[in-house]
């Protein structure tokens, strides 16, 4: 099949190398050029990158995985879109949120259907949910689902329908079904639960989907992690210091944090003097946030009595039977760490190994 990929960030970019990875044919399209060309380039043979107007016009069916706000521009520069299966996946929230009835009274020459917006792109990356397939959900034009189920199925997940256009407000972005880890009995029952009005049965979903969510990073940490501790600490200070701003804040700072702390080595940033602390308290090339400052100096000093204790990073994490047990001795042992800066600490450090 001819698919158009509208957007190259993680989402786009992760499901345009599934389905071509399945054999399908994919056009990448982005508001820069450079992002779509380099994709095609890295993948081959029957990967092309073009203008949205190019992608949109050759293709069978259009992946629109561009942020909320966007949306809309982007279909207008698009073209006709009469007979086209178009499929939303595209998250937004508040004022921003773009819903699929929205777009389906917008553009109604489309065949609309929501899907690929229920798993993060971290999760669909990884080769792990194919043993299970997880679940994703769909909804929308019934003409058009089971071109979508197909596709769901080529890039290696387990379809479930949700039914028409209305029912897609389950999977909008904070709805009961919005970022779950399921397998396809879990999920049929969930919705069911869900859908005869049982309020608590999201929230035990959402608890077993973080569970699950740090199971393979977990995992590949605890048998992968460098010998060396500062590697640890960075990823640590790193979702520390993201907590409650913009990773690209974190980002723009992040070399001066980093030659602050020595590099995160643990015996000389649990070493750090009142003098030399307050110094970083005051330097502009930090986040000057006192708290955060001083609880990565407070987590050198825990991850020493960690290798004191267990020998090293990967002896600390093979001492918990899963990813639960860890997460849970991590926020208590760990300063200014709470469930999701868990998650990224877990979820970087993995990506960091290759």
């Amino acid at each position: 099949m001819q698919i158009a990929i509208l957007g190259t960030g993680r989402v786009g970019s992760t499901i345009g190398r599934l389905w071509h990875a399945a054999g399908h044919d994919v056009t990448f399209a982005a508001r820069h050029a450079a992002r779509p060309q380099a994709l095609a380039a890295d993948l081959g043979e029957r990967a092309h990158a073009a203008s949205v107007a190019d992608a949109v016009a050759g293709a069978e069916a259009v992946l629109v995985a561009v942020p909320g706000p966007a949306v809309t521009d982007v279909l207008q520069a698009a073209g006709p879109l009469d007979g086209r299966v178009l499929v939303d996946a595209a998250n937004s929230f508040g004022q921003q949120q773009v819903t699929l009835q929205s777009m389906a009274g917008a553009f109604p020459q489309a065949h609309w259907v929501r899907a690929f917006n229920s798993l993060s792109a971290s999760i669909m990356a990884d080769d792990n949910h194919r043993k299970p397939p997880w679940v994703m959900f769909l909804s929308g034009d019934e003409e058009a689902k089971p071109v979508v189920a197909q596709l769901i199925r080529d890039a290696g997940f387990d379809p479930v329908d949700l039914g028409g256009i209305d029912d897609s407000r389950l999977q909008d972005p904070g709805g009961a079904l919005w970022l779950t880890i399921l397998t396809h009995d879990e999920a049929t029952a969930l919705v069911a639960r869900i859908k005869s009005g049982d309020t608590a049965a999201a929230d035990q979903s959402a608890l077993r989907t973080r569970e699950r969510e740090l199971a393979a990073p977990f995992q590949k940490l605890r048998d992968h992690a460098p010998d060396d501790p500062a590697f640890f600490l960075e990823h640590l200070s790193r979702s520390v210091f993201e907590a409650g701003i913009s990773w690209r804040v974190v980002e723009a700072k992040w070399d001066g944090i980093r030659e602050a702390f020595h590099g995160f080595d643990p015996a000389q940033v649990a070493a750090m003097p009142p003098a030399e602390i307050a110094a970083v308290e005051n330097d502009s090339r930090v986040i000057r946030n006192k708290a955060k400052i001083r609880a990565t100096v407070q987590n050198a000093r825990e991850i020493l009595a960690i290798l004191d204790q267990y020998g090293g990073i990967r002896g600390y994490l093979a001492s918990f039977p899963d990813a639960s047990a860890a997460a849970t001795d991590m926020r208590r042992r760990f300063k200014f760490l709470g469930d999701t800066g868990v998650w990224r600490l877990l979820t970087s450090a993995s990506r960091d190994i290759g």
